[in-house]
Formats: structure tokens, C-alpha cells, sequence
């Protein structure tokens, strides 16, 4: 495989094949529209990168570059799908998980089989709790049962719960956000104009973004929500969250707001460069990569 290489040398010319995950369910549109976003993503790294759409409709990336192949691959398939979420507090919906864990007593033989989960309670950065990494899959399970679903009611019908990073003891943090029917985040990677790597006031390194004037009205509006009811957004890439900021300030207008998330300095580049293109593309699978021949 390619990608074990390391970085190579500038006088060779390689290929990248990329696949659609799902395909079927990718329009022309998305296809065509995956080619340009990537393109603008790689052209800020060299302008010696080609992407196009093969007769297989698959993607395939031409480069003579000495840029380190498994950090390319990263920017490539990473999606790019930023969202800024309001965060529920673990008050306004405690009654959810005392409902849902009575649920799970009458199909489970323990006396508290959801809260067993939970490492601990508190939303000391936004989250309600935090779940160890081994039992994410089954927390995830539990709160996508219909019948725990349908106990959210009123303004909290179309809650989403979203998982945060690892921490250093393996515990996941889990936040509850308000979305709606459509599960469409109010700001998004579509309101971004730029993006690029910076450093935050304890000099670690961030991503600073700046918004269209949609954006940025929205931006306003929801951070001055935020603002008054004393809560804090949640910043996701790819469904993850990354940070959950409060507003301690009032309303932030002129549309400029920072990503951050303990990254390297490779990573914030590479973050920068992924969201300087404001879109998101479907998910992409590696086929292979080989040199084409002088």
C-alpha cells in the first residue's frame, strides 16, 4: 500500500482511486460536486494535484508532490461537515433519562441498566455526562430505541445526542443539542468564507473561520441565545464534537468564531484547509494508489 511509503519524491507522477460509500445513494450532483470541493481543498496544498471523476465514477487524484501521502489521504476523506448546535442542559431534559432507564428495567436484569453507563454528571463543558469508549456503541444503541425516542417531547421532540472526544481515561462526553425536523444544523460549513490555522491565547493551535453575512447573522442571533440563557454551543466536524464554548460576552457579531480541539499543528492546517472549501462531500473509501510510469 502506497500510503506506508511516507512521503515521496517529486519526480514520480502517482494515482489515488477513491470509492463512494453507498453510491447508490450519491446523485451526479454530489459526484461532480466532490470533485470541485476537492479540488479547492488540494489546491491550497499544490497546484501540481488533479481530482476528477474515472468512467467507473470513482474519484481518482493525479499529484507529483512531495507532500506526505497519509496526511493527503486525511484531507481528502475527511467530509468536512461542520455544525453549530445549542446545547441542552442536563436539567431540562433529566426527566429523559429517569424514563428511559425505566424502560430498560423491564427488558434487563439490573436495577439501573442505563445509568450504569454514565461516568459521571454535569455539564461543566456543555456535556450531560460521559460514557466509557467500550460502551458508546450500546449507549448509542439505547438512546435510538423508538420507544425511548418517543419519550422526548415538546421543544426537545427533535433532541440529537452527539459524542465528543476521547478523554485521556477513555471516557467519551455526551451532549444533547437542539435540532429539528429537517436535522439541519442553523450554521454550517456553508456559511464559511475562510478559514486558517491560528493559535489560541494559551498558544495552542486553533482554526479561525470567518462567515458570509447569512452566517454571521446567524451566528448573532444564536450566540446572543446562548448568551442570555447561560448555555453553550456545541462545534461538530463529521458529527463529532470538537468544543462546546459558552458566551460570556453577549451576541458575536461579524461572523468570525474559532475551532478548537487539542489539535497539532498539522492537524489545524489541514482542518483549514479542509473548511476553506464551506462543504461537505459523502464519504469516500480508499482503493488503492500506485505510480504512474514515466
Amino acid at each position: 500500500m502506497l500510503f506506508s511509503c511516507g512521503n515521496v519524491t517529486p519526480k514520480h507522477e502517482y494515482r489515488i482511486i477513491y470509492e463512494f460509500e453507498n453510491i447508490e445513494k450519491v446523485s451526479a450532483n454530489d459526484k461532480h460536486g466532490t470533485v470541485q470541493t476537492l479540488n479547492n481543498r488540494l489546491d491550497k496544498i499544490a497546484s501540481d494535484i488533479e481530482v476528477k471523476l474515472n468512467n467507473k465514477q470513482q474519484i481518482e487524484v493525479k499529484l507529483s508532490t512531495d507532500f506526505e501521502l497519509e496526511r493527503l489521504n486525511a484531507i481528502i476523506t475527511n467530509r468536512g461537515k461542520l455544525e453549530f448546535w445549542e446545547c441542552i442542559k442536563i436539567d431540562e431534559i433529566d426527566y429523559f433519562f429517569i424514563e428511559a432507564n425505566a424502560v430498560f428495567k423491564t427488558e434487563k436484569d439490573t436495577l439501573n441498566p442505563f445509568f450504569d453507563l454514565m461516568e459521571y454528571r454535569g455539564y461543566y463543558n456543555g456535556e450531560l455526562f460521559s460514557v466509557a469508549v467500550k460502551d458508546t456503541s450500546l449507549m448509542r444503541t439505547y438512546l435510538n430505541k423508538k420507544e425511548v425516542k418517543s419519550l422526548l417531547k415538546g421543544e426537545f421532540r427533535y433532541t440529537k445526542f452527539l459524542f465528543g472526544k476521547p478523554d485521556i481515561d477513555n471516557n467519551v462526553p455526551l451532549f444533547a443539542v437542539k435540532s429539528n425536523k429537517g436535522n439541519k444544523a442553523y450554521v454550517n460549513q456553508t456559511h464559511i468564507t475562510n478559514a486558517r490555522q491560528s493559535y489560541s491565547q494559551t498558544n495552542r493551535p486553533t482554526i479561525t473561520m470567518q462567515m458570509n453575512s447569512q452566517g454571521a447573522n446567524r451566528w448573532e442571533r444564536m450566540t446572543e441565545i446562548a448568551y442570555q440563557q447561560g448555555s453553550q454551543i456545541a462545534i461538530t466536524l463529521n458529527g463529532i464534537v470538537y468544543s462546546a464554548p459558552s458566551v460570556s460576552v453577549g451576541a458575536i457579531k461579524g461572523g468570525n468564531t474559532e475551532l478548537s480541539g487539542d489539535f497539532t499543528l498539522e492537524e489545524a492546517q489541514d482542518l483549514a484547509y479542509i473548511l476553506s472549501a464551506n462543504k461537505s462531500i459523502p464519504k469516500l473509501k480508499f482503493v488503492n494508489a500506485s505510480a504512474i510510469n514515466d
